[in-house]
């Protein structure tokens, strides 16, 4: 910046030429700033107004560092927001948002030493404002929480934040509203002595448009353009009205019908000199030999503020020996030295905001015992489910049999001898089935047959009329037995199979029962039990043991899947809110960096995350005995990195997502894909190859299988499938990181 512009940046607090402000695209592209300019002298009170979505917010949010313009040029203090030289969003600047923005389960002191820590004020200072802001804003009791105050107080509370530090500039989004009158006016009256008696400069947007008679000057905002900007004083005086209300609706009326005005970069003389010409024309009563000018205060003629203290308006005038009558035009402002910011940069996270940033977080958990109970209790208890209703054997399955041997009138009835005599074979085998099977007794095949239909039974089980003596002579003749022979001592089973597992499980059973049926037969007749069997074996297993439990197939995916989610929501869940509350935004507008409250995500989200992976454990390990055959300590880091991937996960989506509605829908769905694809439920080879190969690349498959092979098979990390579960968690975490950092930074600077 060359000599001249910055000397006319020392003398201006804000300066704004040419801003255009859009957002969307195409026919839905919306024009919030439009060829908007605007000039705020350094030590002086500028009084925004506007009605509701004029663009007021979003012009503050640009002089904040929170967007930016599409085109056009700001300068604050001297310099482009969010440039490394400004100090903006940082210290220098106090700012009220439109929302409270406040942290309901902090107490008032709490809330202004939470600031205090952001920046890094003495321990003494904090002290005493906490006071003086305390009796200035007629508080409550310092111990209250900000939740239990009224929507005045809570107010006054946000007031008090942005007064805090004591910035050099002060942004204010509607500071009054829900105010009494009374303590209106100790607010103005406080403004007025900041800005005349500490050279600060104060921005105010207010729905009142009579208080903003005590403001310097006044900017007149509608459809993104300033309509006017100049002292209370000329207003009136040149439109020859009695109230700025009346000024306002006058100029709305001019302006309506119009498609466009053009607004020219106003002369330091005139409308950027509004300031300047109250002092001259309306307010100045004496100017003194040294170029300095007293004035009376006739901000409004019923304004509360008695107030008559000299101030000086114009630096450069002061400096130059002149009188504000001397100065007619403004020189030329370049803004050509206006660096490219790279979306890139960052720099090292701060100590003390990111140690006040844990401690916040810290609290807000902890004051609310509900979310307290949620986070520690919820996957205990959803472990707890899992084991007590999933793996366990179904039982009180109602069977139909249809046994056509029995026939009371010629003397055919169950016998239950356990002799070595082919009679009734079908009441001796159905001995042997499973007490898990009910066995329910049908005069014929037919009437069995449409209680199946109306699933009143499960199958049925259906003998024939010879089916002892039919058995008895295919065992004898072994393999010359006939064809009919074969069918006619067959047990032939009819099943409801729209309910696999239940199929599976009466299968099982019926074969066992046949076998176990068979072998006490052949023992009671002397012969060796084993000779009918299948001449296929099945030994002890290499790891595992005979009908593993269903269970601890699935008991690592469950617990990895719960970790993994639970970081997910709560995550996602928590950002999304303290941006939408806009406490984000105050966050970010004091200096705190992204990365920092990332970090400060991180680090308390894996204090709670060591507890919920305790608590898992123990309910699955200990409580319900799911064997863990290796590294216990690697059990528990492969899990706690899954952790750490849902938690990246989460910042992602919170820092995608607008609200708290699309960020839960975005986790609810991504939950069924990565559950069906990761191979909790079902084994991966079960899917086609291509399938298999995106299955592979989830972030929860391989640490899975891992977590299984620790379990199960007792591998450590030298083994590929335990490792690569370790790999492929780091990759993610690594890669959701830089995503969430690059959309960040884009966004901050495509906003």
């Amino acid at each position: 910046m060359n000599d001249a512009s910055a000397g006319v940046s020392v003398e201006y607090g804000v300066l704004v030429r040419n801003a255009i402000k859009t957002y969307g695209v195409g026919s839905r592209k919306s024009i919030i700033l439009e060829n908007l300019n605007m000039t705020v002298k350094k030590g002086s009170i500028y009084g925004l107004l506007g009605a509701s979505g004029c663009g007021k917010t979003t012009l503050l949010s640009c002089l904040v560092g929170r967007r930016s313009l599409n085109s056009g040029d700001v300068q604050v203090l001297g310099h482009e927001p969010g440039s490394p030289e400004s100090g903006i969003p940082g210290p220098r600047i106090g700012y009220m948002p439109q929302e409270l923005a406040l942290y309901g389960h902090f107490t008032i002191r709490e809330t202004l030493i939470y600031f205090g820590r952001i920046y890094n004020l003495r321990t003494e200072f904090v002290n005493s404002q906490v006071e003086f802001l305390s009796k200035l804003l007629d508080l409550p009791a310092s111990d209250r929480y900000v939740g239990t105050l009224s929507g005045g107080q809570q107010r006054r509370m946000s007031f008090a934040a942005a007064l805090f530090h004591e910035p050099e500039l002060l942004i204010l989004d509607e500071p009054t509203v829900g105010v009494d009158p009374v303590l209106r006016h100790s607010i103005w009256e406080h403004l007025i002595r900041q800005s005349v008696e500490h050279g600060r400069t104060v921005i105010v947007t207010t729905h009142y448009i009579e208080e903003a008679r005590q403001a310097n000057t006044i900017g007149m905002m509608r459809s993104g353009r300033l309509l006017t900007e100049e002292s209370p004083e000329n207003l009136l005086r040149d439109y020859n009205l009695p109230s700025l209300e009346n000024v306002f609706l006058k100029l709305c009326m001019k302006d309506e019908g119009k498609n466009e005005i053009q607004q020219q970069p106003p002369a330091l003389g005139h409308d950027n000199m509004a300031f300047d010409q109250s002092a001259s024309q309306s307010d100045v009563s004496e100017v003194g030999i040294d170029g300095r000018y007293t004035r009376n205060d006739q901000r409004s003629p019923t304004s509360p503020v008695d107030f008559s203290a000299i101030t000086q308006f114009d630096s450069a005038m002061n400096n130059n020996n002149e009188s504000p009558a001397k100065v007619s035009s403004s020189p030329v402002i370049n803004f050509a030295s206006k660096r490219s910011r790279n979306p890139f940069r960052m720099t090292l996270p701060s100590r003390h905001r990111l140690s006040a940033l844990i401690l916040k977080n810290y609290l807000l958990i902890f004051r609310n015992l509900g979310i307290l109970g949620f986070l520690y209790f919820l996957p205990a208890f959803q472990a707890a489910v899992f084991n007590v209703t999933l793996g366990h054997e179904p039982f009180g399955l109602r069977m139909g049999i249809v046994n056509d041997e029995l026939n009371p009138s010629e003397g055919r009835v169950c016998n239950y001898t356990t002799e070595c005599t082919y009679s009734m074979l079908s009441c001796r085998y159905l001995r042997f089935l499973k007490d898990n099977i009910i066995q329910i007794p049908f005069d014929n095949y037919s009437e069995a047959l449409e209680a199946g239909k109306r699933n009143d039974v499960w199958g049925v089980i259906h003998f024939g009329h010879n089916f002892t003596e039919e058995f008895e002579i295919r065992r004898e003749s072994g393999d010359s037995a006939t064809y009919d022979t074969i069918l006619r001592s067959q047990i032939n089973v009819r099943m409801d199979s729209t309910n696999q597992q239940i199929d599976v499980f009466i299968e099982k059973w019926l074969i066992e029962g046949f076998g176990d049926f068979f072998r006490d037969l052949m023992k009671s007749c002397g012969h060796e039990p084993d000779a009918s069997n299948f001449p296929l074996e099945f030994m002890d297993p290499v790891y595992g043991q005979k009908d593993t439990p269903y269970t601890e197939f699935m008991a690592p995916g469950l617990i990895i899947s719960i970790i993994y989610f639970m970081a997910v929501s709560l995550t996602a869940g928590a950002f999304v809110a303290e941006r939408k509350q806009g406490l984000l935004d105050r966050s970010l507008v004091a200096g705190v960096q992204m990365v920092e409250i990332l970090m400060g995500y991180l680090v308390n989200q894996l204090s709670v995350m060591v507890g919920q992976i305790a608590l898992v454990f123990i309910i699955m390990l200990w409580f319900f005995a799911v064997p863990c055959h290796g590294s216990m300590v690697l059990a528990i880091l492969i899990t706690f990195l899954q952790g750490l991937v849902g938690m990246c996960f989460g910042l992602l989506i919170a820092t995608v997502c607008e609200n708290e509605i699309s960020a839960l829908s975005l986790s609810m769905a991504s939950f069924l894909p990565l559950v069906v694809t990761s191979g909790i439920a079902w084994p991966i080879e079960g899917m086609s190859f291509y399938l298999r190969t995106i299955s592979y690349s989830m972030p929860m498959t391989y640490p899975i299988e891992s977590l299984r092979c620790i379990f199960s098979k007792g591998w450590g990390l030298s083994e590929v499938d335990v490792y690569a579960g370790f790999g492929i968690s780091i990759i993610w975490i690594l890669g959701l990181l830089i995503g969430c950092l690059i959309v960040v930074r884009f966004r901050k600077y495509s906003s």
